[in-house]
């Protein structure tokens, strides 16, 4: 392997109108971009971006961290997932790019993504207008956020309103105490919804709402939090959601898809307000290990108003194309703040093996 350098980028995008996430009112997005490069200027890019509420380390925390894994004063922990995701990304389309690594499918060409109705949509009527016209398969509602009447009468609503083909899923990001969330189940139990993610501020309650409802469910915190498959709740469970740079990237990922295919679990694969860049990544992961890959959660790019890679990430008909091509990154729409040598042994345990999530 010839000699590599590596740099750092930081950036800061503005989102087109702000975005309630986890409580809070979020009008951009920051992060890290990692590009490692050899002497022909040849590259690969990953990025670093914790989510605060998400993610436990925060963004100075992950730069810190980075620097000094890169100049070879520490060791990545499991403390810090965004970075092995960032790191697993670069390298790897580093090597598929110019190594004829092979990370995709060649019999998949498009991933279905769910379109995503935040609390702040008033016009349901018009936005399942546009999901139609616009060829998803799913729509992913946020609720948990307004009075638990107005959640319900909204679910009734965008029911109403979607065609029969577009499937439901709703996200509540533990908002609700157990009675709260059977008096939400119950209102809706004819809406026919594909799953209602983590309903309830105590997961430890699952069990107890599955014996009092039939609503499906899905597993999105509950999975990074706990962290070993064989401790989670069964009964009821429809599908896991997995946050890549939450899980820490494809290695990790990899074991709850298997886990979830034996449990014989759906996989919604989803992001943390990632770039385009990493959502391209995440794509690729969705694809790679998902033989019938469902809906993705990778609508969130909508609300991004600049792009870190060319062409930027963008959707047909409800899909986004996977390419065997990778996007070039856009440097001009980030900051250097670092540079460096790079020791390739360092590189060694973020590879991804090639039987891992690939058939050709």
């Amino acid at each position: 392997m010839e000699p590599l350098s590596w740099n750092i980028y930081r950036y800061r995008l503005p989102f087109t109108r702000p975005m309630r996430m986890l409580g809070r009112n979020l009008t951009f997005r920051e992060g890290l971009v990692l590009q490692i490069l050899d002497t022909q200027q040849k590259c690969g890019e990953g990025e670093i971006a914790p989510l605060e509420g998400v993610h436990q380390e925060n963004l100075e925390d992950a730069e810190r961290t980075l620097l000094s894994i890169l100049e070879g004063k520490e060791v990545l922990s499991p403390e810090f997932p965004s970075i092995r995701f960032g790191l697993e990304m670069a390298w790897n389309v580093y090597l598929a790019k110019f190594h004829h690594q092979k990370l995709i499918p060649k019999n998949i060409s498009a991933l279905p993504v769910n379109a995503l109705m935040t609390s702040d949509v008033e016009n349901i009527d018009e936005f399942a207008q546009h999901q139609r016209q616009s060829g998803f398969k799913a729509v992913k509602m946020k609720v948990g956020v307004k009075p638990i009447e107005e959640e319900i009468n909204r679910v009734l609503t965008l029911k109403k309103h979607l065609a029969h083909h577009i499937s439901l899923r709703l996200d509540a990001n533990r908002a609700w105490t157990l009675e709260e969330a059977l008096k939400f189940a119950s209102a809706i139990e004819h809406a026919e919804v594909e799953y209602c993610e983590e309903p309830l501020k105590n997961p430890e309650q699952l069990a107890s709402f599955s014996e009092k409802s039939e609503l499906p469910l899905a597993l999105d915190e509950s999975v990074y939090e706990t962290g070993n498959p064989d401790f989670l709740p069964t009964t009821n469970i429809k599908a896991v959601v997995l946050k890549p740079s939450r899980l820490g990237g494809w290695k990790s990922c990899q074991k709850w898809v298997d886990w979830a295919l034996q449990k014989k679990l759906n996989v919604t694969f989803s992001n943390c307000l990632e770039s385009g860049m990493g959502l391209n990544w995440i794509a690729c992961m969705n694809a790679s290990m998902v033989p019938a890959p469902t809906p993705a959660g990778l609508d969130t790019f909508q609300n991004i108003k600049a792009n870190l890679i060319d062409p930027p990430f963008q959707l047909t008909k409800g899909h986004y194309s996977i390419s065997q091509d990778w996007p070039r990154f856009l440097c001009l729409n980030a900051e250097k703040i670092a540079s460096g040598r790079l020791d390739t042994d360092l590189l060694k345990d973020f590879q991804i093996n090639l039987n891992i999530g690939y058939s050709s």
